[in-house]
């Protein structure tokens, strides 16, 4: 996603480097777009899948006539939440290099 984004991007980045912006912050800017697309992502998702899993958990065990007691550890969930939103950061660090890379002239040339 974040590789799309910048291609995509590519004449906003250019822009943002001609008003001055260092190829440090460009790719900073590639890295809080990661860590705010997973922030939502675990925001939603993880709540959203804790109450489904508890729900279907609680379907299967009643069919096989279990008592249905689902045990939710907070701070594995938590660990997982900003494992995600860590690692997606560490991913962008490539893609930020790349919009880093952008080359001023020639992007705004086209226009």
């Amino acid at each position: 996603m974040l590789t799309s984004a910048v291609r995509r991007r590519r004449h906003d980045l250019a822009l943002l480097k001609a008003f001055g912006f260092t190829r440090r912050q460009l790719a900073g800017v590639v890295a809080w777009q990661a860590a705010v697309t997973a922030t939502i992502g675990a925001v939603v998702g993880v709540p959203l899948g804790v109450a489904l899993g508890r729900t279907l958990w609680g379907v299967f065990a009643r069919k096989l006539y279990v008592v249905p007691a689902p045990a939710v550890p907070a701070l594995t969930v938590l660990l997982v939440a900003f494992g995600a939103i860590a690692l997606s950061v560490l991913v962008s660090a490539r893609p930020g290099r790349a919009a880093a890379r952008t080359s001023t002239a020639l992007l705004l040339r086209a226009e």
